[in-house]
């Protein structure tokens, strides 16, 4: 009895953790090609790029942006998870059948940027479980417009 009393309170409590939204804060600025080493995983870091929606997804609550060194978006990028909506840190919901330009995120002041604005995110970086088009990922972005 007492173990599946213990047992269920380790469940509450990883729960509460794992559905805690801490607000996004600014990283440390981190160059682009040094992000994704594996000794910045848990770090939350800045990095500045070009967003651009991937080729595919599916779901309506978030999608996995990808974040390129320039605005030729060539290379490995770095993933934002980002989710819907019209608020600081958002995308705004994109057509079924979308194109670059139907890509608008809303800033952490409020303004839009729309593909290729260049901007600077922060996140806490991770590495992907299965293989991806990215090497890491940014997780509770903030985005801003770059320097």
């Amino acid at each position: 009895m007492l173990l599946r009393i213990c047992l269920l309170y380790s469940l509450i409590a990883l729960f509460l953790t794992a559905c805690s939204d801490t607000a996004p804060t600014v990283g440390e600025a981190t160059d682009f090609t040094r992000v994704c080493e594996q000794a910045n995983e848990g770090k939350r870091l800045a990095v500045t790029g070009y967003i651009r929606l991937p080729d595919s997804f599916s779901g309506d609550s978030s999608v996995m942006l990808r974040l390129y060194e320039t605005d030729n978006y060539r290379g490995t990028p770095i993933g934002v998870q980002t989710i819907f909506g019209t608020e600081a840190n958002q995308l705004e919901q994109v057509p079924y059948q979308y194109q670059d330009s139907d890509l608008k995120v809303h800033l952490s002041d409020g303004s839009v940027a729309e593909f290729g604005t260049p901007v600077k995110v922060s996140g806490k970086v991770y590495f992907p479980l299965v293989d991806q088009e990215f090497e890491c990922g940014l997780e509770n972005p903030l985005v801003e417009l770059a320097d």
